[in-house]
């Protein structure tokens, strides 16, 4: 059943979709529900943002930018999210990689549990190699234990232009739907 994990937890949005037998609500003002069938989920999209998805065998990349991009060029701004689906190894991998990340910035990682997932979470800055412009990342890794999916999501921006996007890369994560049976 699809049913929403978020980084702040809504029990509203978590209602709505149990009133609804796991019907999405209207998403929020200024976005829209992007079905990203591979893993019976949804992610919020900004309007005006791009979706491009690659599919890699058991692995799925979803970039959710401001501005249209194709790899293996950077954006500015936006949001990563690789899923790993069939792969029993995924959560300790996705939690390793939050673990030396956490070592590597000097941050803490935040640790809870939300139904069948268990989420890890840091923010970091770090300068862009190809310019040294400053990055912050908030990087968000949701693993189901039982069914072994894993999830790594990386929302980043400019250090410059945090505070105006930001509150858009809170929405989405704060309103991810994801299969809990998957």
């Amino acid at each position: 059943m699809r049913r929403p994990v978020t980084a702040v937890f809504l029990a509203a949005l978590l209602a709505a979709l149990a009133a609804s037998g796991g019907e999405l609500p209207p998403p929020p003002a200024g976005f829209s529900w992007h079905a990203v069938p591979q893993i019976n989920g949804s992610v919020l999209v900004p309007d005006g943002w791009s979706v491009r998805d690659d599919h890699d065998g058991k692995t799925l990349a979803l970039f959710v930018t401001e501005k249209p991009v194709t790899p293996p060029v950077d954006f500015d701004v936006g949001l990563t999210l690789s899923a790993f689906v069939g792969d029993a190894n995924a959560p300790e991998k996705v939690k390793k990689s939050l673990d030396e990340i956490a070592t590597k910035f000097s941050v803490m990682l935040t640790n809870r549990t939300q139904g069948r997932f268990h989420l890890l979470a840091c923010k970091f800055d770090s300068p862009r190699k190809k310019d040294g412009v400053l990055i912050r990342t908030y990087e968000l890794g949701i693993a189901n234990p039982d069914t072994r999916t894993s999830y790594l999501l990386v929302f980043e921006s400019p250090v410059s232009r945090w505070d105006q996007t930001w509150p858009k890369g809170e929405e989405i994560l704060n309103h991810l739907a994801l299969d809990s049976d998957l």
